[in-house]
């Protein structure tokens, strides 16, 4: 694979802000305002920090204080948690709240699967389009951090994104896959045409396009209908200052999802972004895998890690350890003693020890003493593993599980109300993502404050 090529567009002409533009920034300058009028209130100096995230909170720091620095990027990696937005935009939102929102960064182009939402971002796009997933293999690549390539040759066909909830982009994002044969790209920015991309190239590589524009909100693009054009994402960024929070996630996806992004490509889009902070949030579906060989486990994802410290050494990176979950074999609902129970209803216990070591074995068998809910035999180890990792690596790290309440709280979840998590007892609903990004939250603000406060009291 090339090296990438960038290209600047010329900058549209200004036109008028919306009055919704006007009222969201007098909103922001007057919290500006009121957090300025608060700095003599009395703080709590006495939350330790986390030495892992002390660069992130210096670049924090710098933020918040105007310090010739207005722009902070989080690059938030994972699974269907992140897939769906409800964790990372929740997330974003806090971010954006108390720091300012400088918008979104790369998104997965398109509509790529059934149930894919950015929060405040309305997408729409033409049936004609073809998602490739990574998730997929190697073999219908290449892919970047997205794991996702949308194309199409049609003219007929367009996609969009309007800005509903969020800051107006000064600044549209395109990665493009140069390819031979390829066809032209056609862009307009809030109804009005705004670029022309020619995609065709000797090789395959990575064509980042970068166009100014004045507060825009609607993004649409289009092939030509001269030849196959290929997204591997789109979005863009606000002015700032603020953070640029970009959530990259796969249904169904591990760690492993990685080897099917082409090396090069991830490189010169990490380059470009250059994160301040990195969250990876895999784990889930690993620890579902009965067979997953843990030590190949660990050694994939220390060489993730070392890849990302290399590629981005100044960088903090945040490991996510795996949220609770639960299963119920499938034979346990078809037992006379539990049909008189809802599936959801059957009670969660952890396997007992003996259980963990002879799993296989009482699972073929289909064995009554499983027929309730209960964590796969490998989640806990594969937290076990994350844990580890992270300490011999020096990353910060935080317990989504002990963060729930341990074995057996997402039980509790689904019998909350309102609910927290959906029957399967896998994902999270909107109340139990913000619940959790509330929880996440706060184990990184508290401490940041208290720097915050030491650093103000010593002035």
């Amino acid at each position: 694979m090339a090296l990438a090529q960038t290209l600047k567009a010329t900058p549209l002409k200004a036109t008028p802000l919306k009055i919704g533009t006007l009222i969201h920034r007098w909103i922001v300058g007057l919290l500006a305002l009121l957090v300025s009028g608060c700095v003599s209130e009395p703080c709590d100096p006495s939350t330790p920090a986390d030495p892992a995230l002390s660069a992130f909170y210096d670049r924090l720091y710098a933020l918040e204080r105007g310090a010739g620095f207005d722009t902070l990027r989080i690059l938030h990696l994972g699974d269907s948690h992140i897939a769906g937005d409800r964790f990372s935009g929740s997330l974003q939102r806090r971010f954006a709240a108390r720091f300012g929102d400088a918008g979104r960064g790369q998104l997965p182009p398109g509509k790529p699967f059934p149930y894919y939402r950015r929060q405040g971002i309305s997408i729409e796009a033409s049936d004609g389009w073809t998602s490739f997933s990574s998730l997929s293999g190697i073999g219908v690549g290449p892919f970047g951090l997205s794991g996702y390539r949308t194309e199409s040759a049609s003219s007929e066909d367009w996609m969009s994104f309007t800005i509903e909830d969020g800051v107006p982009l000064q600044k549209v994002l395109l990665n493009v896959l140069q390819q031979p044969g390829g066809g032209s790209l056609l862009l307009d920015v809030d109804g009005a045409p705004a670029g022309h991309f020619e995609t065709n190239g000797v090789a395959p590589r990575l064509m980042q396009l970068s166009v100014e524009v004045p507060m825009a909100q609607r993004v649409l693009v289009r092939p030509a209908g001269d030849g196959p054009v290929s997204l591997l994402g789109w979005g863009g960024e606000g002015a700032g200052p603020g953070i640029v929070y970009e959530a990259q996630g796969i249904p169904g996806a591990t760690l492993r999802v990685m080897d099917a992004w082409d090396a090069s490509i991830v490189a010169a889009e990490l380059a470009t972004l250059q994160p301040d902070l990195i969250l990876l949030g895999y784990g889930t579906n690993e620890g579902f895998d009965d067979a997953l060989d843990l030590d190949l486990y660990r050694l994939k994802l220390e060489r993730r890690v070392q890849m990302l410290k290399a590629q981005l050494p100044k960088a903090t990176i945040l490991l996510l350890g795996a949220f609770d979950g639960a299963r119920l074999p499938a034979w346990a609902e078809l037992r006379v003693s539990t049909q008189a129970a809802s599936r959801a209803a059957l009670p969660c216990q952890p396997l007992a020890l003996h259980e963990r070591a002879t799993y296989a074995d009482l699972s073929g068998d289909m064995d009554p003493v499983l027929g309730r809910w209960h964590a796969p035999p490998k989640l806990s180890d594969v937290q076990d593993v994350q844990k580890s990792v992270a300490r011999a690596q020096g990353l910060a790290y935080w317990d989504g599980a002990a963060a729930m309440g341990g074995a057996c709280a997402i039980h509790q979840y689904v019998f909350n109300e309102p609910p927290l998590a959906y029957g399967d007892h896998v994902h999270l609903t909107p109340a139990g993502a913000d619940l959790m990004a509330a929880k996440l939250w706060e184990r990184l603000i508290r401490p940041y404050d208290a720097l915050v406060c030491r650093r103000r009291l010593a002035e």
